[in-house]
């Protein structure tokens, strides 16, 4: 009898030792927080200084994404429908890898996001300015 009810509780630690240990972790992941739904506001600016000279302004009210890039610490960031950025972040939220040196830009917080993206040379270029919200 006594050998019985041994038996029963080392099946039964036997059980929950393998419910216990066999679950799977979750690892959470720091660009958690940035993923997701948001709204940008982008002002395009292109210029040319030659000889005929152009400036084409305007503004864009986009609801975008960012979303995990290719690599552990990539994030995605679509903020028009034919732009998509890819920049490396940091787990403090800094981000890094601009296209140019002429780039910049930053989270403010959990769900306000700031770039400054310049691109070209030689007297032309574009520059997009980009404020998101998350939603």
């Amino acid at each position: 009898m006594i050998k019985r009810n041994i038996l029963k509780y080392v099946i039964i630690l036997g059980i929950i030792f393998i419910i216990v240990f066999s679950c799977k972790k979750e690892d959470n992941d720091y660009r958690d927080t940035y993923i997701g739904d948001w709204v940008f506001i982008v002002d395009r600016t292109e210029f040319n200084t030659d000889s005929i000279g152009y400036y084409y302004h305007d503004s864009v009210h986009y609801e975008g994404k960012i979303v995990y890039g290719e690599l552990d610490n990539e994030i995605m960031i679509k903020y028009t429908t034919e732009n998509t950025i890819t920049l490396t972040i940091g787990e403090n939220g800094e981000l890094s890898d601009f296209p140019t040196h002429y780039c910049s830009g930053k989270f403010l917080s959990r769900d306000t996001l700031h770039l400054y993206l310049r691109w070209g040379g030689l007297g032309g270029g574009t520059i997009h300015q980009i404020e998101g919200l998350k939603k």
